[in-house]
This record gives structure tokens, C-alpha cells and sequence, in this order.
């Protein structure tokens, strides 16, 4: 049994703020996702999205897996194992999301989810159900923004506005595991 404060977190400190950031997802982006989470199993797993960024204006060009360790109810990607995926990307390249599935339908972030970002500058997406499809793109998938010291679960509207399907050139995927 998980410990209880892992799971539950304070609810946000003050209310979230749009940023007018658009990232720019094509749909092959969204599928190699689902496939990489679900290799795991009934683990948790976590990708990583990296592409350009332009102003507000952001590209998915690559979906990468680290070499982690998954478990029914977490995981953890060591530090070698993060410098090791991203070696090769282009310069010019930046974190745009970290991804995590989580096995039942909630998706809002744990305190575990919480310390497990690698960056407060990237998106936190959950996919529930272990990476498997449960409704249309992008419903069902929990999106988190680092905004005045909290991740803030944007509401579906916000989801809407701020992930957009774009077809786009050809994705580097890569599973390190």
C-alpha cells in the first residue's frame, strides 16, 4: 500500500493563469505515446516530448522513453538514464512535455508526480488506464502547468486551447529501454 501523503496533495494555492502556450502535437506523436506507455504493462511508464519552440508556438518532433523502472503504482528514471536519452537531440531542440501513465482513470497529479518532474518549464501530461485509449484525444488525459509553486490540472477548455493536432514532419521516436 502506497504511503497516504504520496497520494494526496494540498489543493492549488491560487487559481490558475492562461499562458496563451499552444504546443503543436502531430497525430503520430499521440500514438507512438500510447505505445511506448503501453509496453509497460499494468506499470506506470513515462515518455518525454521535445521539438521546437518558437515564442508561444511549440512542435512535438520527438517522443522518447528513458530507461526506468516501472512499477504498478509509480516510476523512476535515474539521472544517467535521462542524459543518456537525450544526448543526440538537436541543440535547437527543448523539453516540451513529460508523460506518465497512471492505471485507473484519475489523473491528477500525486505528491510523487509532484517530485518526479524533471523540469518546471515542460507540460505534465497523465494518460490514464496505463496508456490505453479510454475517450477521444485529448479528453480523459490530465494536463499539468507549473504556475505559482503548484501543478495546476488545467481544465478541458484549457486543454483544448493549449494542445493542438497538427500534422507535422516526421517524428523521432526512440525507446531506450
Amino acid at each position: 500500500m502506497q504511503d497516504e501523503y504520496l497520494l494526496r496533495r494540498a489543493p492549488a494555492p491560487s487559481p490558475f493563469i492562461p499562458s496563451g502556450l499552444v504546443l503543436q502535437v502531430p497525430p503520430v506523436a499521440i500514438t507512438t505515446t500510447r505505445d511506448m506507455l503501453q509496453r509497460a504493462g499494468r506499470r506506470e511508464a513515462c515518455v518525454f516530448w521535445y521539438g521546437d519552440r518558437d515564442g508561444n508556438l511549440a512542435t512535438v518532433r520527438s517522443v522518447r522513453a528513458p530507461r526506468q523502472r516501472s512499477m504498478p503504482g509509480n516510476y523512476h528514471v535515474e539521472a544517467d538514464a535521462m542524459s543518456e536519452m537525450v544526448h543526440d537531440l538537436p541543440e535547437d531542440w527543448k523539453p516540451l512535455a513529460q508523460i506518465h501513465s497512471h492505471p485507473g482513470t484519475g489523473t491528477e497529479h500525486s505528491r510523487y508526480d509532484d517530485a518526479m518532474i524533471s523540469s518546471r518549464r515542460v507540460l505534465s501530461l497523465v494518460f490514464p488506464a496505463y496508456g490505453k485509449q479510454t475517450a477521444p484525444w485529448p479528453q480523459g488525459i490530465g494536463v499539468h502547468e507549473w504556475q505559482n509553486d503548484y501543478w495546476h490540472m488545467l481544465a478541458p477548455k484549457q486543454v483544448h486551447d493549449r494542445l493542438i493536432v497538427m500534422p507535422g514532419p516526421a517524428l523521432d521516436a526512440r525507446d531506450f529501454r
